[in-house]
């Protein structure tokens, strides 16, 4: 009676199990499908968009030159803004909550690889969600981080204030963060939002650059705008790709643990219907033994 009531414990468990995974499944692809449209079409939007930052870094080097010098050597009449520290910035755009599939871990695993091949000295460490801070923390190999909580499903524009503040201190900003594919291949790639490269390159290459613009009222305000108002826009791209990459990655993981579910369970019948008829036998046996006894009687 032991085993049995072991299996019927184990089938109740799975059954929960598997009520649960299919409703996280029904609500990632509820999320999904929602913010699925609207992630797509400002990707190739904003693609455009920083290829013309990267059109405005290369345009007029000689502008260029002179505000990376002037930052460089810390010039007073460098406007406050445009002044840098001379570091990259690498941050890893995590979550908050768990069960999100193995796109979380492949970014992290992306991340940590890119960080070891850079020089610490150079470089500063941004980690943004509970998961994140987590994994960093447990790895053996890390550097001083600092740390950022944004909620998962949406930011706000004071989100956003905040962490333009830290960004414009640095002189490149790299997000490490998931990109969707489809519902089966979601992607982790690093992007830069401060111009050193096209906006979700995935394979960077270098672009001949040979047009030439005239701005107006000043280079170092158009500069300025680009820096802060594109710069914003290209993270908010970054959140929202891997919010979605998150949603596609839970659909897939609950469908392949609903996959083991059902796989698991039809073990459990098996041992069921064996374990009745051990019982059965056991009981024939015992009428059997009763009956042998009774004729010797």
């Amino acid at each position: 009676m032991a085993q049995k009531k072991i299996i019927i414990e184990e089938m109740a468990a799975l059954s929960s199990i598997k009520d649960l995974a299919e409703n996280y499944e029904e609500i990632a692809a509820t999320r999904m499908q929602r913010i699925k449209t609207s992630v797509l079409a400002t990707r190739d939007f904003l693609s455009e968009l920083s290829d013309v930052f990267v059109d405005l870094k290369s345009s007029y080097p000689k502008e260029v030159t002179d505000i990376l010098e002037k930052r460089k050597v810390g010039d007073k009449n460098l406007s406050q803004l445009l002044r840098k520290n001379g570091k990259l910035l690498m941050v890893y755009l995590s979550s908050n909550g768990r069960l999100y599939g193995p796109v979380t871990k492949k970014t992290y695993e992306l991340f940590m690889t890119d960080l070891k091949k850079n020089n610490k000295g150079k470089i500063d460490v941004l980690v943004i969600g509970t998961t994140g801070k987590e994994l960093y923390e447990s790895s053996t190999y890390k550097i001083p981080y600092k740390y950022i909580y944004l909620p998962d499903d949406n930011i706000s524009s004071e989100h956003i204030k905040a962490l333009m503040k830290i960004f414009l201190q640095y002189e490149e900003v790299l997000i490490y963060y998931g990109k969707f594919g489809n519902v089966v291949r979601q992607n982790a790639i690093s992007t830069s939002i401060t111009g050193g490269d096209i906006f979700e390159t995935e394979v960077p290459s270098t672009i001949s650059r040979e047009d030439r613009f005239i701005f107006e009222p000043m280079f170092e305000y158009v500069f300025n705008f680009f820096e802060t108002q594109i710069m914003s826009s290209l993270f908010r791209q970054t959140f929202h790709e891997n919010r979605l990459a998150r949603q596609a990655s839970r659909v897939n993981a609950m469908e392949e643990a609903l996959i083991h579910i059902e796989d698991e369970t039809k073990k459990l019948e098996k041992k069921k219907i064996r374990f009745k008829h051990l019982t059965q036998n056991k009981k024939q046996l015992e009428t059997i033994s009763g009956f042998l006894l009774w004729d010797i009687t």
